[in-house]
């Protein structure tokens, strides 16, 4: 088997695989939110999905631990902190504001600060046809911020709610160039079992000291949410935490984060499903993300 996965890493297939399940797992992640918070406040639904995340990811680290070297600690750290963290909070508030569709759209602007933080911070560099595909993917994702039914209607709310995740893109930008430039000789698994541990114990010690126990056991609509936060948790944290990792050794930090240009596809079907409206101008936006991916992927000499 693993031979088998080995001859499709070397064909370059097997990180397509990845980026589409991927897609398919975070794209869901936003309805799932959006349902966490029927029962939980949202800094609740950020601190159950790290901690369980946290939790389903501790044998994993004790397997690996031994390997752990220390000074790779500070850079798991941001990656935990950074990258999983504070986006966990920034996005379960910022559906409070939004439509859970129009924050997995908003979520493809991603690759904008993976190549604006690599550039600027860690010399990295990519193509102009790279470039390129990361301006048309963020052309379709402002057409898509910016042409939505009801506009002018709470418009300062939803604005902030914009805000907050673009915040969480930087973080994910940052997260990103993090492992590509000091985490590529470290094993995906530990990598992504210790940033969660980091980033899973202040948010369990905040769990234990809130309302959390109380709310789970005496509100019918929590219980109801809980399951779709533990769901959230193993396969849109955990386990998809370990896909991306690997991806990003296997095609780049820009290639990775380009999965955020395919989520807005399975965000928008969940979206459709839960009887949230689509603007028309929606489906030639989302046309221009995909063409971005293409360009993203590509392989050419660097500027």
């Amino acid at each position: 088997m693993l031979k088998q996965l080995d001859h499709y890493e070397a064909k370059g297939q097997l990180k397509w695989f990845f980026l589409l399940l991927l897609a398919v797992i975070w794209g869901s992640s936003f309805i799932l939110m959006k349902r966490g918070l029927t029962g939980f406040p949202p800094e609740q639904v950020a601190a159950i999905r790290i901690s369980v995340a946290a939790l389903a990811s501790l044998p994993f680290f004790l397997s690996k631990m031994k390997s752990l070297k220390p000074e790779k600690l500070p850079y798991i750290a941001v990656v935990g902190i950074i990258g999983s963290g504070i986006p966990a909070f920034l996005f379960s508030t910022a559906q409070q504001r939004i439509p859970s569709y129009q924050a997995g759209m908003l979520n493809s602007l991603t690759p904008v600060f993976t190549l604006l933080v690599g550039s600027l911070f860690f010399r990295n560099r990519f193509s102009n046809r790279q470039v390129w595909g990361v301006l048309l993917g963020f052309a379709g994702a402002v057409g898509i911020i910016f042409f939505r039914d009801h506009a002018g209607q709470g418009m300062s709310t939803e604005h902030l709610g914009a805000l907050l995740i673009v915040l969480a893109t930087l973080c994910y930008g940052i997260s990103v160039n993090t492992i590509k430039s000091f985490l590529s000789d470290t094993d995906t698994l530990l990598i992504s079992s210790c940033s969660l541990l980091m980033a899973g114990l202040p948010y369990s010690m905040y769990l234990v000291s809130s309302d959390f126990s109380q709310r789970l056991i005496h509100l019918p609509e929590a219980q109801s949410a809980i399951m779709n936060l533990v769901v959230l948790a193993v396969f849109g944290t955990a386990l998809s935490n370990l896909l991306y990792f690997r991806l990003v050794k296997m095609g780049g930090p820009l290639f990775a984060s380009s999965v955020t240009y395919l989520m807005p596809v399975f965000a928008l079907g969940w979206g459709l499903a839960d009887g949230e409206s689509l603007h028309p101008f929606h489906l030639p936006a989302l046309v221009a993300i995909l063409a971005g991916v293409g360009l993203i992927s590509s392989r050419t000499k660097t500027a």
